[in-house]
């Protein structure tokens, strides 16, 4: 499939404003429009399946690696683990995956209001317009490999009720030229799968279960169900999978109040909140909802929120999560949200927001940064 420059040029604007959309019908807390600063090319590599590996030169990988090995992989790692089956970036085999399992473990720093620890997590992974796609496999495995502490991706349910991984329905024009139009919800798994994302000639459309049990010892994982039908089966997924220590979904506060409690397995997943500016709502999820899987709150980057999180949301167990997609975001700027007070930042300027995260850590002395 070749593109032309004048196509791309022309798409730019839309894929910009497309991501813009927020989760469920929720308030939308900024613009998707940022591009990583870390550019990842994709995988040519022949005999590579579905497109996981990042490296482009290795024959017969399995899905999934990150090594440059030619004797594929039989379970997914990142090529710095010595010897050990488990993924992520230890050296010691543990089952956990990564060591440092604050980026595998929502049960580690995540949902303890007490840590110091800032935390960075690539919005739709680590991608850019001309090579990466949005969403996709190798998006995400350069998040992993940049060394964020986890991404957002967005999740439809098809016709046949399996989750998949997608932005939009009907698909545009600027996410897959063989698929452009085409409803979610009425394709089949395979169909979906079967989909190419743009500008990629071998990236796909993945399933869920895939992409979970690929994220799986590596970095937790956000989860943006863009109807609030389909949250049920997402919490299915998320149970039958076993990634309720490092999944999450992010709801509205009206749906976590009256949809989420009313599904089956609901109360042993974990939430963010999408409270936006709309400052009342801590309130209404503190002093009324009280909902104990609701751990952290998401705001805009520009939402007043003062001393709130020392003195409201810290105190009632609550961290303070924020995605910012400013034009242009550097470093210093990224250091100013966590500076006022944000635990967790989103964003698309990969480099700039772990250049942030770390300068922070170091400076409350996290090790490691």
């Amino acid at each position: 499939m070749r593109i032309s420059s004048a196509f791309i040029i022309a798409t730019t604007v839309a894929v910009l404003s497309w991501a813009l959309s927020a989760c469920s019908g929720a308030p939308a807390s900024g613009a998707d429009a940022d591009l990583p600063d870390a550019l990842v090319t994709d995988a040519d590599d022949a005999g590579s399946q579905d497109g996981w590996d990042g490296d482009s030169d290795d024959a017969g990988d399995k899905p999934m690696d990150g090594e440059s090995d030619a004797g594929g992989d039989t379970i997914p790692d990142d090529g710095s683990d010595a010897g050990d089956d488990t993924g992520g970036d230890d050296a010691g085999g543990d089952a956990g995956g990564d060591a440092d399992n604050y980026r595998s473990s929502l049960g580690t720093c995540w949902t303890d209001a007490s840590c110091p620890r800032a935390m960075a997590i690539g919005h739709g992974g680590l991608w850019d317009i001309f090579s990466v796609p949005y969403d996709s496999n190798a998006a995400l495995a350069a998040a992993f490999e940049a060394g964020m502490d986890g991404v957002k991706i967005d999740v439809r349910v098809t016709a046949d009720d399996v989750p998949v991984i997608s932005h939009s329905s009907p698909i545009e024009i600027y996410e897959s030229l063989d698929c452009s139009g085409r409803r979610i919800e009425e394709m089949t798994a395979a169909e979906v799968t079967g989909c190419h994302r743009l500008p990629s000639t071998t990236e796909t459309f993945q399933r869920l279960d895939d992409v979970i049990n690929y994220l799986r010892g590596k970095m937790v994982v956000q989860l943006c169900v863009k109807l609030s039908s389909d949250y049920g089966r997402t919490i299915d997924e998320i149970h039958t999978q076993a990634a309720e220590d490092f999944a999450f979904i992010e709801v509205s506060t009206a749906d976590l109040q009256n949809i989420i409690p009313t599904l089956p397995g609901s109360d042993t997943v974990y939430y963010l909140i999408e409270v936006g500016s709309n400052m009342g709502e801590i309130d209404t999820l503190l002093d009324t909802i009280q909902n104990p899987r609701a751990f952290m709150y998401e705001f805009d980057p520009d939402a007043p929120i003062g001393d709130l999180v020392a003195t409201r949301l810290h105190p009632g167990g609550v961290r303070a999560f924020t995605y910012d997609s400013a034009d242009v975001a550097t470093a210093a700027h990224f250091e100013g949200l966590y500076e006022s007070g944000y635990d967790v930042v989103s964003a698309n300027a990969g480099n700039s927001v772990l250049q942030a995260r770390i300068a922070i850590n170091q400076s409350r002395g996290v090790d490691p940064p």
